[in-house]
């Protein structure tokens, strides 16, 4: 039923630009970039056993598009890049996740930057750090 939507939404937006294209002179054409990218992480959480604890995992991150694009992956805050991919429409990696607290994944456009898509690894704990020191006796 989604694929339904989605078609529907794409050749809505194609006849769209072609009475766009109608409407304005032939060297201003403007295109669209239609497809729709959707980006997961799996888990999406980690749980620790304690607050403020590194969580460990091994998350896969996956992308799908219904045009092949191209795409570099990045950890939010930071300008390195964990992969790049050049004109596909699906792509599945596994990372190993260690942080103590929520991390955003982007994917952003090759050549621009741009951020396209984005999904968290959320980090939540079993049991609350506590500042009360714990007496242990025995009698």
């Amino acid at each position: 039923m989604s694929q339904v939507k989605v078609q529907f939404k794409v050749q809505l937006l194609l006849l769209c630009s072609l009475l766009l294209a109608v409407q304005v002179n032939a060297n201003e054409v403007k295109t669209v970039n239609s497809a729709e990218v959707t980006f997961t992480a799996l888990p999406e959480q980690c749980v620790t056993l304690r607050q403020g604890r590194d969580c460990f995992a091994t998350v896969e991150l996956q992308w799908q598009s219904s045009d092949k694009q191209s795409f570099c992956l990045y950890q939010e805050g930071k300008n390195k890049q964990l992969g790049c991919w050049q004109n596909n429409n699906k792509v599945q990696i596994k990372i190993e996740f260690e942080s103590n607290k929520s991390i955003n994944y982007q994917l952003r456009t090759v050549s621009d930057n741009k951020v396209i898509a984005e999904t968290k690894v959320e980090v939540s704990w079993q049991h609350k750090n506590t500042t009360r020191k714990r007496r242990w006796r025995l009698f």
